[in-house]
This record gives structure tokens, C-alpha cells and sequence, in this order.
């Protein structure tokens, strides 16, 4: 780990917005649950069918979050500081998005660990037939990385908004787009937000190393993006 990206992420454990949302968003995870635990017919097929509506929540929850912290370093001009210590800006900018991953992948294991553990319970109370331990611990971890990447690409966002309010509303107006393109052409599973769920339920299939990397390639070409736009952006 680079000397820049333990900083980042120094700057985010000295920060109480971090830790609220460390405690707050696993329960959000949980509530999130109540879609499927009072749903008896559309989310009863598998375990991770009942997981759906928690981890989209989760994943934009994170998304938002990098977005509306990165966004508020430039909307305040705090991002200079960063500049000023290393004038090259494009190692400032990938710590940045190195330090978010990390966080969000924390946040995603958090937040799916209680998950489980919450439907698990459920499913056997409708006679869903459960996984197996070792595609119950690789979906846990896939989905934990599949939110980091999101806290990637919330980062990138920010870059690309440096505002922290448009920078939210941009996450979620992409959630809504892709809702709305999910269900008009049923291409949910494909997009990025939707990949998260995606690689839920292929864990322990062929197809996991293909949603997860449709994930990352979305997120690189975004990052690329927001990484040529900081390097021309004048903050005066």
C-alpha cells in the first residue's frame, strides 16, 4: 500500500462521517430486508433472492458516499492541500480511489455478513434450499468486493461532480436510470449498480468472474475519465 492511499485512508478514520456510516449502514442492510421477509412470493427461490433490494441499497449507499466526500474536497478546495504535497495529481487522485475501495469493501462485508445471517433464518423457514458453506462464504466475499469497486467508481463521480449534493444526486439518478432501463429492456443485470446483485447470485457459477469483471471494466473507463478531467481542472 502506497504511502498516499494510507493517508486517504488515515483522513477517513479521523472523520466521524466514516464511522456513522460503518455503524448505520449494516442496519440499513437489515431493514432494506424487509422487502423479501414480507414478500412470500416474489423472493423465494433462492438464498440470494432475498438479498436483492438490501445490496442495491448498500451499493449506492457507498457509491454516494465516496461521491459526496470526494465532491466536498473539491467544492471547498480542500483537494489542493493534496496538491501542494504532491504536485503530480494523478497518484493523489488513484490513492483516493484505492482508499474508497478499501472502505467500501469493508462496508460491503459489513453490511452482507448481516445480511445472511438475517435471511438464512428466513429461507429456512420457507423451505428455500440453502448454500453450500463454501458458495455461502465466496458470495459474501465477491459481493464485499463487488461494493468496493462501487466505492471506486463513487469516487471517480465526485472527481467528475465536484459538488457533494449533484455528486449524490448524480449516484442516484443513475440508480433510477437504471431501474427504469431494467425494466423496460430487462438489461438490470448488466449495468453497474445491478452487477452487485449479479454477483450474488452467480456465486459458485462460471458467470461470477464475468459480472465481476463487466464491474471493474465500468469502473475503470469512469475513473479514467474522471482521472484525465482532475488533471486539467483549475481550482482557482
Amino acid at each position: 500500500m502506497s504511502a498516499l492511499t494510507r493517508a486517504e485512508l488515515m483522513k477517513l478514520r479521523t472523520v466521524r462521517s466514516t464511522w456513522m456510516v460503518l455503524l448505520v449502514l449494516p442496519v440499513v442492510a437489515v431493514v432494506s430486508l424487509m422487502d423479501a421477509a414480507l414478500d412470500p412470493v416474489e423472493h423465494n427461490t433462492t438464498v440470494a433472492d432475498f438479498m436483492d433490494v438490501s445490496l442495491a441499497v448498500v451499493s449506492v449507499v457507498v457509491a454516494a458516499f465516496a461521491a459526496a466526500l470526494v465532491g466536498g474536497e473539491f467544492a471547498r478546495r480542500t483537494v489542493g492541500l493534496d496538491y501542494l504535497a504532491v504536485p503530480k495529481r494523478v497518484p493523489v487522485l488513484a490513492a483516493k480511489v484505492w482508499a474508497f475501495a478499501g472502505l467500501g469493501a469493508v462496508l460491503g462485508l459489513l453490511s452482507t455478513l448481516l445480511a445472511t445471517a438475517v435471511v438464512t433464518p428466513i429461507a429456512v423457514g420457507r423451505d428455500v434450499a440453502l448454500d453450500g458453506a463454501g458458495v455461502a462464504v465466496l458470495r459474501v466475499l465477491a459481493v464485499a468486493a463487488a461494493i468496493g469497486v462501487l466505492g471506486a467508481l463513487g469516487t471517480a463521480i465526485g472527481v467528475l461532480v465536484p459538488h457533494p449534493g449533484m455528486a449524490v444526486g448524480s449516484v442516484i439518478g443513475w440508480q433510477v436510470v437504471e431501474m427504469l432501463l431494467g425494466m423496460a429492456f430487462g438489461i438490470g443485470d448488466v449495468l453497474p449498480i445491478g452487477l452487485v446483485t449479479a454477483v450474488a447470485h452467480r456465486a459458485g457459477t462460471a458467470a461470477l468472474p464475468v459480472a465481476f469483471g463487466l464491474l471493474c471494466l465500468y469502473t475503470a473507463s469512469v475513473v479514467g475519465v474522471a482521472l484525465l478531467v482532475a488533471r486539467r481542472r483549475d481550482l482557482a
